[in-house]
C-alpha cells in the first residue's frame, strides 16, 4: 500500500430488530436478527485477518443509530459512529465520510455488514489499492449493487446508494475528476437479502441462527 494515511472501513448496520424483512419467508423476526449479528461479527473477523499484513494504518468503524449494534460494536472493539438517525444509508454514509475526515482518515472504504462469505484475501487486496493517483475502487454485488466503496477524503462527491449503485458511483467518481477502478471480487459479490442468497452462506452461519431460537 502506498502513501501513509491511515484509512477507516466504515460497516453500516441497522438495527437488528429490523433487518433482514425479505428473508421473512425464511425466518423468523429473532432468527433474522441473529443471522444479521452473525455476519456483522464474520465480517468483523475476516477484517481484521486482512488487515493484519498491510503496512497501513485500517481502523474498524461501525456505521448505526442501534443501542444494540452500538453494545456489540463497542465489544468487538471497534469504533461507533452514530448516524443519527439519517433518512437514507447514503446520508448515513456521508455523515461517516465526513467523520473520518475530520479525524484524520485519508481514505474511507464502505463496506457492509452481511456479505455471505468474505475471503480476508479479497478483503486485502481491497484495503491495499492505492489512491494516490485519484482513483475510487467500487466492487460490484451481483445485482449491479455496491458492495465495496473506497474513496479519498475529503469525500469527492455524493454517494448514491440503491439499486444499481454501481453504475451510479462509477459516474459520480468520473463527474469528481477521479479513476474509477472497478474490482469485481467474487467473495464480495453476495450479500445477503432474499431467501436465494442464504444459498451462499457458510453452513455453520444459518445453523447457529436456527438452533437459538429451536425452542
Amino acid at each position: 500500500m502506498s502513501g501513509t494515511a491511515k484509512r477507516l472501513v466504515a460497516i453500516p448496520m441497522k438495527d437488528p430488530r429490523d433487518a433482514k424483512t425479505r428473508l421473512g419467508l425464511a425466518l423468523s423476526p429473532e432468527q433474522r436478527g441473529d443471522l444479521a449479528l452473525i455476519l456483522f461479527r464474520a465480517t468483523v473477523t475476516r477484517l481484521r485477518e486482512a488487515v493484519e499484513g498491510l503496512e497501513c494504518q485500517v481502523d474498524l468503524a461501525a456505521v448505526s443509530a442501534s443501542p444494540i449494534i452500538r453494545d456489540v460494536a463497542e465489544t468487538l472493539g471497534l469504533t461507533v459512529i452514530d448516524d443519527g438517525g439519517a433518512p437514507s444509508l447514503s446520508l448515513a454514509l456521508e455523515a461517516a465520510a465526513d467523520w473520518a475526515a475530520r479525524h484524520g482518515y485519508g481514505a474511507l472504504c464502505i463496506l457492509p455488514g452481511d456479505l455471505a462469505d468474505p475471503d480476508p484475501v479479497d478483503l486485502a487486496w481491497l484495503l491495499d489499492h492505492p489512491l494516490e493517483g485519484g482513483t475510487a475502487v467500487i466492487c460490484p454485488a451481483k445485482d449491479l449493487g455496491t458492495n465495496a466503496l473506497m474513496v479519498p477524503l475529503p469525500r469527492p462527491f455524493a454517494f448514491a446508494y440503491g439499486a444499481k449503485s454501481t453504475i451510479r458511483h462509477r459516474r459520480a467518481a468520473e463527474a469528481a475528476g477521479l479513476t474509477p477502478v472497478m474490482m469485481p471480487l467474487g467473495s464480495l459479490r453476495v450479500d445477503v437479502d432474499t431467501v436465494e442468497d442464504l444459498h451462499h452462506l457458510p453452513s455453520g452461519h444459518l445453523r447457529r441462527t436456527r438452533q437459538e431460537h429451536a425452542q
